[in-house]
This record gives C-alpha cells, sequence and structure tokens, in this order.
C-alpha cells in the first residue's frame, strides 16, 4: 500500500470518528457527577457497533443510578507494553476511541492492573494453584461462590490455540496465575468503587471475570451489542440461553404470527441447503452442491459423521458439556470408534481455521480407523452417500440433519435445540456411550415443524434491537459482516440510521427493559408485524 492510499484511509477513519464523536456531544447529556462515588463499568474495546450499543446503555444506567461512566480496560500479559500505552493513550484521547467514549459521557479509564493484590490475596492464589490437579477441577472452580473456571479454561484455549489444558505446560501455568491474579484485581475495583453497573461485550472468555462478580453481589450486569442486550443473574450468567423456552415463547405468538414464521423458515432453510443464505461470519456454504468422487464407503455398517467444533473458540459458550473440552469429547469418540462395528468419517467446518487442522492431523494419527472428508465436500453428497448419524455437541448439524431423517446426537445438556426432540440429548457420558453402542436401536421420530419452529426462534425472531437492517448490512457485498466493527460505520449509522424519534425510542425502550429485569430486550408486536411484512 502505498503512502498516499494510506493516507487517505487514515483521513477517512478520522473524518468517520469525528463526525460520530461531535454526534454524541450534542445528543447525549453529560451530567456532572464529579462528586458522586457511583460509577458504571464500560467494556473499552474499538469495535464500532459495540461503542455505539453501549453509548445507549450508560446514558440511561447514568440516568437511573446517578452515577458516573467508567470505561476499564481488560487485561493484557502483567506489566505488558500494550497496559503502558493504554495509560498514555488514555490521557491523550484526540479523535480516537478514547476520545469517542468520552463523547457519550466517559469521565474515566481505569485498568485493573494499576492495582495492587494485597498479601492475603497472593498468599490465596496460591493456595488455589495448588488445589487444582486436573482440567475438570479447573473447569469447575468458583472462588468465593463465583464461577470462573470456564472463563480461565477458554481464555487460555483461545490465547494459546490450544485443544485442550496441559499441566506441565509453563505458558499455561504462568497465565492461569496472571487469570488468578486479574479477577482478584477485579475484586479490588468492586471494593475500591460503588460499582452500580456493568457492561461487557462477552459473558465468556475472562472477559466475563466484572460480569461475574457483578452478579455475585446482585449488581445490574449487561451483554451489550447492536444485536442483542441481555441482563444477567446469579440465575443466569450466559447469554444467548433463551433456547430453554423455545417452546414456551413460540407458544405465545399469535396463529398469524406463527405461520408467518414458520412459512419464513421454511423459506430460509432451504435457501441454505442450497448454499445461499450463509450463517453470520462465514464465508463458504457447508451445503454447496459441488459433488466430488464417493467419499462414503458402500455396505452395510452404519455409518458416522463427527461434525468437529473449532477446539479453542469458546467451548462453554452455554455452560458445561458432558466433556470438559472438544479434545477430550473427540477422543473419547476416538476409543469408542474402535470398538464398534461402525465406518466413522469426520468432517471439519468449511472456514476451519489451521490451527484446528492441524489438531485434527493429531487425532486422525492416532484413530486411523476414522476417514477424513475434505471441508468443502457438500452434506448434500454425504447424506445422499448414507451418512446415518451426525454427532456434534451442540453445532447446526443438530437441526439440518434430522430434515433429511438422520439421526443427531448432541455431547451437551447446554445446547441450543435441548427443548426439542429432533435429535437426541443424552444427559450424561454414561447415557451418551449407551446411545453411541446401540445406534441401530435408536429410530428417531422426527416432527419437522418442530424445525421450522426451532429455526423460527434461534434466527427469524433474535432481530437486532439497535439497528433496523442489520441482516441487510453484514450481507451486503460491499458491507460484510466485519463492517459493523470498523470507523465506517459510525458514518453508516449516521446517515441511514439514525433519527431524532429513534432516538428517543432507544432510550425508552432500554430504560422499560431494565425496570422490567426481563432475560433480553425484545421487539414490540408492532416491529414484529413490520418485519413479517416486510419479509414473508
Amino acid at each position: 500500500m502505498s503512502f498516499e492510499i494510506l493516507r487517505y484511509f487514515l483521513m477517512i477513519n478520522f473524518l468517520n470518528r469525528l463526525k460520530f464523536v461531535l454526534h454524541n456531544y450534542k445528543i447525549f447529556n453529560k451530567n456532572n457527577l464529579d462528586n458522586q462515588k457511583n460509577i458504571i463499568l464500560v467494556e473499552y474495546n474499538r469495535l464500532a457497533s459495540s461503542i455505539l450499543s453501549y453509548s445507549y446503555l450508560s446514558n440511561v444506567l447514568q440516568e437511573k443510578f446517578r452515577a458516573n461512566i467508567y470505561a476499564y480496560r481488560i487485561t493484557a500479559k502483567k506489566n505488558s507494553l500494550k497496559d503502558l500505552l493504554w495509560k498514555i493513550l488514555s490521557k491523550l484521547y484526540f479523535f480516537n476511541t478514547f476520545h469517542i467514549y468520552k463523547s457519550f459521557g466517559v469521565n474515566n479509564f481505569i485498568c485493573p492492573n494499576d492495582l495492587v493484590l494485597e498479601k492475603n490475596d497472593i498468599k490465596k492464589i496460591n493456595k488455589i494453584i495448588k488445589s487444582i490437579a486436573n482440567k475438570k477441577d479447573l473447569l469447575n472452580l468458583s472462588i468465593d461462590n463465583i464461577y470462573i473456571g470456564d472463563l480461565i479454561y477458554d481464555s487460555y484455549l483461545m490465547n494459546y490455540k490450544e485443544a485442550t489444558i496441559n499441566f506441565d505446560n509453563k505458558d499455561f501455568n504462568l497465565y492461569f496465575k496472571h487469570s488468578l491474579e486479574t479477577f482478584y484485581k477485579w475484586k479490588l475495583v468492586f471494593k475500591t468503587y460503588k460499582v452500580k453497573s456493568v457492561i461487557v461485550s462477552h459473558t465468556v472468555y475472562t472477559l466475563a471475570i466484572p460480569l461475574r462478580i457483578a452478579v455475585s453481589k446482585n449488581i445490574r450486569a449487561f451483554q451489550c451489542s447492536s444485536q442483542h442486550l441481555y441482563s444477567l443473574s446469579k440465575k443466569n450468567i450466559y447469554a444467548y440461553k433463551e433456547f430453554f423456552e423455545y417452546k414456551k415463547r413460540f407458544s405465545q405468538l399469535s396463529t398469524k404470527i406463527k405461520n408467518k414464521t414458520l412459512k419464513l423458515a421454511k423459506i430460509k432453510i432451504k435457501n441454505k441447503f442450497l448454499g445461499k443464505d450463509l450463517a453470520l461470519g462465514s464465508t463458504i456454504s457447508a451445503y454447496k452442491k459441488k459433488f466430488t468422487k464417493r467419499v462414503i464407503k458402500q455396505n452395510h455398517r452404519i455409518k458416522i459423521l463427527i461434525a468437529t467444533h473449532c477446539f479453542f473458540d469458546n467451548p462453554h459458550p452455554y455452560g458445561k458439556n458432558l466433556f470438559v473440552d472438544f479434545s477430550e469429547w473427540l477422543d473419547f469418540l476416538g476409543k469408542v470408534s474402535k470398538k464398534t462395528n461402525y465406518d466413522w468419517y469426520l468432517k471439519l467446518h468449511p472456514d476451519y481455521l489451521l490451527d484446528t487442522k492441524k489438531i485434527i492431523d493429531k487425532f486422525l494419527k492416532k484413530y486411523p480407523n476414522i476417514n477424513y472428508i475434505p471441508n468443502l465436500v457438500s452434506h448434500h453428497q454425504l447424506i445422499k452417500e448414507g451418512i446415518d448419524v451426525a454427532l456434534t455437541c451442540w453445532g447446526s448439524i443438530a437441526h439440518e440433519y434430522p430434515l433429511f431423517n438422520k439421526l443427531v446426537v448432541n455431547a451437551s445438556v447446554n445446547n441450543p435445540h435441548i427443548n426439542y426432540n429432533f435429535c437426541l440429548h443424552p444427559k450424561t457420558i454414561k447415557e451418551y456411550q449407551k446411545v453411541l453402542f446401540n445406534l441401530n436401536k435408536y429410530k428417531n421420530k422426527i416432527n419437522k415443524k418442530d424445525i421450522y419452529e426451532f429455526y423460527a426462534m434461534n434466527f427469524i425472531l433474535r432481530k437486532s434491537w439497535l439497528l433496523k437492517n442489520f441482516n441487510e448490512i453484514i450481507k451486503e457485498k460491499r458491507y460484510g459482516y466485519y463492517f459493523q466493527f470498523q470507523s465506517e460505520f459510525y458514518n453508516y449509522w449516521l446517515k441511514n440510521e439514525f433519527n431524532k424519534f429513534r432516538h428517543i425510542d432507544n432510550l425508552k425502550k432500554i430504560s422499560k427493559f431494565i425496570e422490567s429485569n426481563n432475560y433480553l430486550i425484545n421487539w414490540n408486536k408492532k416491529e414484529l408485524n413490520e418485519f413479517l411484512k416486510k419479509n414473508a
């Protein structure tokens, strides 16, 4: 890239940010609460659409609690250069991300790494480290009745692109210690300030540590993005878990809305099977009709497909699974495969990451009886050639394959399909194993209407609460999924989405949601009818 092109893009970024900053100074009241000790904690990041959603939620919370808005940064590794730079830049904030936060009311920036641990906390950390003997211990770790084991577990896997935890690994031991230090420093934050509310981007990874501490203290905590807004509590510390009530919520809809959403679900599923309707963030369809030479053996054996997950991308988004991680799950299946008279196959997601393929290669060397299927082979081909059973933890294949009358077995009781019987949900490893050894006895009675109902609840009725045209934006070629995180998004919002009426309506909508104590913000009947009129 030439210097002139680079300068052009930097200028565009600057202008987009400047417009948004000036816009925020106009629309948000800057309450002078310098003498107030109450604070709202807002996660600092550089994702444009997230920052937009934070600006609205934090301002409503500020008004409700008469509190200052503080932005916080998730700490990097101890005493890192990133932390030092963050401290410096947070004091400058001239038309950069810091100034954007300042423009909607943030009046201080904090970093937990600035705090010094108490000697007693250091002793506690060392004691905890000694008490963790295996992966299950780590996953189950709670401190002062605050569950954080899954956060540390998943964060380590993601940061180091590992398939599982190795307690002999130096990197893991250092990361574990640092994560515990981070936890106790966050506890100090809550001791130092009167925290009235917390806004986070994720309810997983160590990003969610302040969330977990907040809910333990009955402090209002929210997971917030331009798509979704959740209110978390001791009862539910995860976002996106409304699937436990899908059947109940669908039954409460009017007959007219039910029929329209089911009709739309059928259309969208059909498009997906035609390779048209891709999942958010996906670039390749798993159902694109590109047939290759035969990959499934022709015989009378039961044929099983293992549909793998990304090993290090958040194995516990909804809570615990039957196995501590995907590596343990896969190894269990490898051992089972040697004791059965089935034909076993394994396929990666079309959008797999290179690190995932390396892990799979090692697995296939260990279990050579399992046949590898190239990731671009269409599921249409696999179904046509005779796959009988698909295995997943909580993947989309669980509602896709049953439409072709194929049996799917989940390895998690916290999976989005749990409310329905079109796939199996063993509750324990023992039960899971029993199912696998007796697949010939399971004749899954599939109600396809249930699949359409699930699809409607999971993909159609989960509308973006802040943006009118979220799906249209990310699916346009000139934008794409990652457009929402870029500075150009600010310009799009100002030109295409913002008006004074919607601004006031958004504030009222959020205020009403906070007062309701509902789990998630949902659209009203008018919005729903308008959407269905446009799309069904």
